[in-house]
């Protein structure tokens, strides 16, 4: 969505305890959902902000508090547009650093960041580089330069690959 959503109101614990009433089987007791709640606090570290009011959330803690919630179900396959749009340098780490965790326990997370920074292009284990419509490159981030420059497109030392070649660049299968 192009708009946070989140209920104003709720607190973040509150929230994803809903969200977990949802997406959770009905034979899950409270207890039961409750300790995925606390994993999932845990996890996506916003134990300081369980109590805060959705509405008074950082950007960086309302993006990690978005994917915590599409996860409380635990689904193998997750797909994110843009997740660090909008967010500062430390933040947008933040989040692929957790989404890096969360790929690497298994699932498969799969989202779009155009021209991510040189620091962010590092947490990527695969990239899917489109140009013109059409795929150009699909593999791991290591072969990626070595593949442009025998493409005739080598990209200068201490260049940033992903700005380089002006394309946007996707994951596959996240970091």
């Amino acid at each position: 969505m192009q708009e946070d959503s989140l209920q104003p109101f709720l607190s973040l614990e509150e929230l994803l305890f809903h969200v977990a009433t949802l997406k959770l089987p009905r034979h899950y007791t409270g207890k039961q959902k409750k300790a995925v709640v606390e994993e999932i606090i845990t996890s996506f570290g916003l134990e300081g902000c369980r109590d805060q009011r959705t509405e008074s959330l950082s950007g960086g803690q309302r993006r990690r508090l978005y994917v915590a919630m599409e996860l409380v179900d635990n689904p193998p396959v997750i797909f994110l547009d843009e997740p660090t749009t909008g967010l500062d340098n430390v933040s947008a780490g933040s989040i692929l650093r957790l989404l890096q965790h969360v790929a690497h326990q298994g699932r498969t997370v799969i989202c779009t960041i155009h021209q991510p920074s040189a620091k962010h292009f590092r947490y990527f284990d695969r990239v899917y580089v489109v140009g013109k419509g059409k795929c150009i490159y699909h593999g791991s981030t290591d072969h990626l330069v070595p593949f442009l420059s025998s493409a005739g497109l080598p990209c200068p030392i201490n260049h940033n690959p992903a700005d380089f070649s002006k394309l946007s660049i996707s994951k596959n299968h996240l970091l």
